[in-house]
Formats: C-alpha cells, structure tokens, sequence
C-alpha cells in the first residue's frame, strides 16, 4: 500500500482542541484556587489582627463619657453620656423640671 505525503488534519485539529480546553480549564482552576486561599490567608489575617492601640484609645473615650467629672480645658462639669442623653430628652418632651423625675435605671 501507499503512504501519503500529507499531514493527519483531522487528528492535529482534535489534539489542538482538547489541548486548549485542557489548559483553560486548567487556568480556571488555578485562578479559582488562588482566589480561594487569598481570602482564606486574610480572614486569618484579620482574624489574628491586633489593634491594642486603637483599643486602648476606645477604652479611653469610654471611660470619659461615662462619669462625672471636670472638663480640665475649659473647667466644665461634665456627665454621663446616659445622663445627658435623658437630659435633652427630658428638656425637648417639654416637662416641668418641678417635676419629680422616675429613675429608669435597673
């Protein structure tokens, strides 16, 4: 039998086509993996994360918005942000201040 000179189309287009479904595919996988342990690293990340700096700072306004106290740069009195927000309220409803005043705290 004789051979032919020419070359087997058929078979290089199939090899081409799964070679180029192959390496998307794989390309796919790596992205969606890549993605998947990136935002794994940083939920830990943020997890771990420390902010004793910004807790202290925090802690601080806290503790001044929560007693009785002096102003020392302008030397007002100063109070609870609870009282004061019941203050206002008291003082915008309207009511008497000869009113007695029911203590709402438990």
């Amino acid at each position: 039998m004789a051979q032919y000179d020419d070359l087997p189309i058929q078979r290089i287009t199939v090899v081409s086509i799964v070679s180029i479904a192959v390496t998307v595919v794989t390309i796919l996988a790596v992205q969606v993996l890549y993605y998947g342990m990136q935002n794994y690293v940083s939920a830990g990340k943020s997890a771990l994360g420390r902010y004793t700096e910004s807790d202290e700072i925090l802690a601080g306004q806290k503790a001044g918005i929560s007693r009785y106290g002096v102003n020392d740069s302008d030397a007002r009195f100063v109070i609870p942000i609870e009282q004061a927000m019941k203050e206002v309220v008291r003082k915008a409803s309207g009511k008497n201040e000869s009113e007695p005043q029911k203590s709402e705290e438990t």
